[in-house]
């Protein structure tokens, strides 16, 4: 059964119209002149702040990084806060300002600072399947990252910003940050840029090191890519996409709403996007499928997130949907909409049970695969519901109104519930009720079904149940039924308020076969029936068994051994190591991972293997079709446990 979608020919046709910037108050405005020495990771800085609706306050209170010295104040009296406390990665001073009468009348002050900034990277490892390298900030001869959670500049809050950013460097190095560059110049020796951005922002970014800058013109928008050496084959691939991905989305929600978007090489991997540019490390870049996949996701994030602010307190709506509108949207152009939403709830099913499930309302940022899971696999799907419910027509609408109503300021799940609300005509509160507030997913079966002749043709009784338990899903359940000499199904949709219901249907001819949701339309905890074992199976697993393989093997025992207690992240509670003589049988109540071809328990798993035209014959690995020399490889398999069908072993 195929489903037809029109989203991706509509967006072509869109009207686009005048979108103006509505702010509720005047942004706190930074003046920064910054001289940056990354040999002694050191920092300069003078900043000149207009207070904008903070004027009328007689003292402020800001929060900076530790270990800078403030050296001076122009604009009242500086003073240490005695309630400052340290972040949890980096130390932080808390300064009380009481404005002289000179300040309140101009609504400016300046703070003059200086001091070294340089976090090491640290390799954080949340669950086995996934590890990170992060730092909130260093200055170093390799290149320099400094953002809001940095504190390298007087934080007032969660206050919307704008700025104007000077930044004086060694010759040789540059600086990006966000917002239009007005100035790139050498004088005596030093670099001096300076960035732009009138635009209310959430936080300040400054990003240097030795690039080589390449652009381009995409309309009235610039297009760049920094590389940290030369390349131009690889950045005009960058800088044509650039273009590509800019028209597409500025057709599909609204003018694109800065004057350039940069591609930025980091010097340690990462997958950052921040207003007007991304950050990307040297072998994300270099990735073939990335310009396809994660990278339109990030240039996306200038109309989600990075202008259209997240009201981080009531849930971060943007990762899905920005996911499903640039990763789900471009697969789904190519036939693959139906893999991409299954690959979403099996990796639900996979890394989310128990305490590690929460509701949407909750999520504030990925830090591993279950939050990502919720995050961003439950909020896409989230999305992809609501489009099946109102059509592309209104869907597209709501999400230009929502970017003109909303852009360069701060949104909830509730806003976009009112203005979809608003645009459908209908009341989707209770929608956005059970998807973003409840904790869960919806189960369901297929009960009871009858077909009897009637009238010259069929009349088809199909029950659905809901097996979660608790509160019943308000769902729209689409049936794919298909009939004897028709090459389609038909499609029928189940309106479900309890924990049962039955469709009705009047059928031209005999039903062969009856589906439930067989495109994975809706958000639900999936049965182990409608898919493989998988890799994410083994990894999400509460409980693990890792067996050894014995002496005989290619790689000596202490090294199988190095791999399995760096997978377990100082989780003994989780991971259980054993010697293959331990064993009189594999563990029955949990995943196992069976280490080694020539491990004896893994001998017992080829017959499985086998049923799936896999497996390995002495030199030769076996997938499916395809057969491959073994010699210096590493190989996976993932298989059904033997005992269990909930569980898997690799």
């Amino acid at each position: 059964m195929k489903y037809s979608s029109k989203l991706g020919l509509f967006v072509c046709a869109v009207a686009l119209s005048a979108i103006t910037a509505h702010a509720s108050q005047t942004p706190l405005h930074h003046r920064l002149e910054v001289r940056l020495s990354p040999l002694t990771h050191e920092l300069e800085v003078s900043d000149t702040i207009s207070l904008g609706d903070l004027r009328s306050q007689d003292a402020l209170t800001f929060q900076l990084h530790g270990d800078l010295e403030v050296t001076g104040s122009e604009g009242g009296q500086l003073l240490d806060s005695p309630g400052a406390a340290q972040d949890s990665s980096l130390p932080l001073r808390e300064y009380r300002l009481v404005l002289d009468e000179e300040a309140r009348q101009s609504g400016q002050l300046t703070v003059h600072y200086r001091g070294t900034i340089h976090h090491a990277l640290e390799r954080e490892a949340e669950e086995y399947a996934r590890s990170f390298s992060s730092s909130p900030g260093l200055i170093g001869p390799e290149g320099a990252f400094l953002a809001g959670s940095t504190h390298w500049y007087p934080r007032f809050g969660d206050e919307l910003v704008s700025f104007r950013l000077r930044v004086d460097l060694p010759e040789g190095w540059d600086a990006v940050s966000q917002g239009k560059r007005i100035e790139h110049s050498l004088e005596g020796g030093r670099r001096l840029v300076s960035w732009d951005s009138p635009e209310p922002m959430d936080e300040i970014y400054l990003v240097a090191a030795t690039f080589q800058e390449y652009s381009q013109q995409a309309g009235a928008v610039t297009a760049q890519a920094f590389l940290r050496t030369p390349d131009p084959n690889l950045a005009a691939q960058y800088l044509e996409a650039t273009a590509q991905y800019l028209d597409l989305y500025t057709r599909l929600i609204g003018p694109y709403p800065y004057a350039k978007f940069a591609l930025v090489e980091n010097f340690w991997e990462t997958g950052y996007g921040m207003p007007s540019f991304t950050l990307l490390g040297p072998a994300v870049i270099r990735l073939p499928f990335i310009i396809n996949s994660s990278y339109p996701h990030e240039i996306l994030h200038n109309w989600w997130g990075n202008s259209v602010f997240v009201d981080f307190e009531s849930g971060n709506w943007c990762e899905g949907l920005t996911a499903y509108l640039a990763d789900f949207l471009i697969k789904e152009g190519q036939g693959q909409g139906t893999d991409y939403r299954r690959d979403a709830l099996k990796r639900y099913l996979n890394f989310v049970r128990g305490e590690k499930d929460f509701p949407l309302s909750q999520f504030r940022v990925r830090h591993s695969p279950s939050t990502e899971a919720v995050g961003y696999g439950k909020s896409l799907m989230l999305w992809h519901m609501l489009r099946l419910r109102l059509g592309d027509d209104r869907f597209v609408r709501g999400l230009q109104t929502v970017f003109r109503r909303y852009r360069f300021q701060r949104a909830s799940f509730a806003d976009f519930e009112t203005v979809f609300s608003q645009v459908s005509g209908e009341d989707l509160s209770d929608f956005f009720r059970q998807w973003v507030e409840r904790t869960g997913a919806p189960a369901l079966e297929l009960g009871r079904v009858s077909a009897e002749p009637s009238q010259g043709g069929y009349r088809l009784q199909v029950e659905v149940r809901q097996t979660q338990g608790g509160e019943p899903y308000h769902l729209r359940v689409p049936l794919a039924v298909t009939v004897e000499n028709r090459p389609e199904a038909g499609l029928h949709w189940l309106e479900m308020v309890g924990n049962t219901a039955t469709l009705e249907a009047r059928l031209p001819a005999r039903p062969l076969v009856v589906e439930v949701d067989p495109a994975f339309d809706l958000f639900r905890r999936l049965d182990r029936s409608e898919i493989p074992a998988s890799l994410g199976q083994v990894f999400g697993a509460e409980r693990i068994s890792i067996v050894l393989p014995g002496e005989e093997d290619a790689a000596a025992p202490q090294q199988w051994r190095a791999m399995a207690e760096s997978w377990t992240g100082g989780q003994p509670e989780r991971f259980q190591i054993l010697a293959q003589d331990e064993l009189t049988q594999l563990p029955a109540d949990r995943a196992v991972w069976v280490l080694g071809s020539s491990n004896r328990w893994a001998a017992g798993l080829k017959d499985r293997l086998a049923r799936l035209g896999g497996g390995w014959d002495g030199p030769t690995l076996n997938f499916g079709t395809e057969t491959v020399q073994a010699a210096g490889k590493s190989f996976v398999f993932t298989v059904e446990h033997p005992d269990d069908p909930d569980l898997a072993v690799g």
